[in-house]
């Protein structure tokens, strides 16, 4: 008989946690406001995004109680398979249902994807910009690169007048209707701060924290591959460090406006800031807007005895020591098929 007395107890008590988290749960997914007080917020849905991170978006906006609550119930409801990449409008007078239904309906504002890839200048960032039916031209896009105002603390180790070319975060994003040129780039600025800017914490090499974007920047245009930049960006500094000149075609071909081949023997000899067979040292600011993977290639160098490397035609580099191997591999290398 005791031993059923406790069981029986034990049940009851149970029943009662359970009523208890039960009836919490249910007031967590209650209206934050009152009928008729609430604030309308717009919240934009980024392309794959997650339950999770859109329920922390929406708490964090004051529109539901608990992200935790409200995450569980819109995967119960089947939230997750059915969001779409817009702008919706939702109010913290409604509860969690109407809050999932509203994210259910069409968006009230589209969103156009933007891909924007490691190693892309600002130029041809703007190109795409501008393609992929943002509403915002290239014009427009290069004149906040240039010129536009922005007091991210990473920014300050730029050169006067230098554009912000280097630190226009290559990434995929998701840009609603109406979103201004200055929008757009502070996306870049800001996606920057979140995955990059902690990497340039201290010198590197007697490097700044500019300079080391300006060497990534080369790097990203020199390596096409993963496994070569850590490679080339060792290169570069015992280079450097030799006294030597970098001699990187993509250094001249920026100096030029021009990308995507190579130089031509006269075009090598062209005298613009930007030429590293000229001129010794860094180009004075970024050639192109890299990613993490070579930006960490130039802040956590890998040791080499190399100093210098040719592309074959398949874009894999070919490393030596010496010149006369270097000259080797040019001769074995440059001109052949893959």
């Amino acid at each position: 008989m005791v031993v059923v007395f406790f069981v029986l107890s034990a049940l009851v008590v149970l029943g009662i946690g359970a009523g208890a988290t039960v009836l919490y749960g249910r007031s967590q997914l209650e209206a934050p406001a009152a009928s008729g007080q609430g604030h309308r917020v717009s919240i934009t849905v980024a392309s794959g995004e997650t339950v999770d991170h859109l329920a922390s978006d929406l708490e964090s906006h004051g529109v539901i109680r608990s992200a935790f609550w409200f995450g569980w119930f819109a995967r119960f409801k089947g939230l997750d398979g059915r969001l779409h990449a817009g702008s919706y409008a939702v109010d913290s007078a409604m509860g969690a249902s109407a809050v999932i239904a509203a994210l259910e309906a069409a968006p009230e504002t589209p969103v156009h994807r933007v891909v924007l890839a490691e190693g892309l200048t600002a130029g041809q960032m703007a190109e795409r910009v501008q393609a992929a039916g943002t509403g915002i031209t290239a014009a427009d896009y290069l004149d906040q690169v240039r010129h536009g105002t922005f007091s991210d603390s990473f920014l300050s180790g730029r050169p006067a007048g230098a554009s912000l070319e280097g630190f226009l975060f290559p990434d995929t994003y998701d840009v609603p209707a109406g979103t201004s040129a200055h929008d757009i780039v502070a996306m870049q600025l800001h996606a920057f701060a979140a995955k990059a800017a902690s990497l340039l914490g201290h010198p590197v090499n007697g490097l700044s924290a500019y300079q080391l974007v300006v060497m990534a920047s080369i790097v990203e245009r020199e390596a096409r591959f993963a496994d070569d930049r850590p490679k080339v960006a060792s290169v570069f500094y015992n280079r450097l460090a030799a006294g030597m000149d970098l001699q990187a075609d993509a250094t001249v071909l920026y100096g030029l406006g021009l990308s995507g081949q190579s130089p031509s023997l006269d075009q090598l000899k062209q005298d613009t800031p930007y030429n590293t067979y000229l001129h010794p040292g860094l180009t004075p600011t970024p050639i192109a807007n890299p990613g993490v993977a070579s930006i960490n290639a130039v802040v956590n160098p890998i040791g080499t005895p190399y100093r210098f490397y040719v592309s074959d035609r398949c874009g894999h580099n070919h490393y030596s020591v010496t010149q006369a191997e270097h000259d080797r591999q040019v001769a074995m290398y440059l001109n052949a098929s893959c």
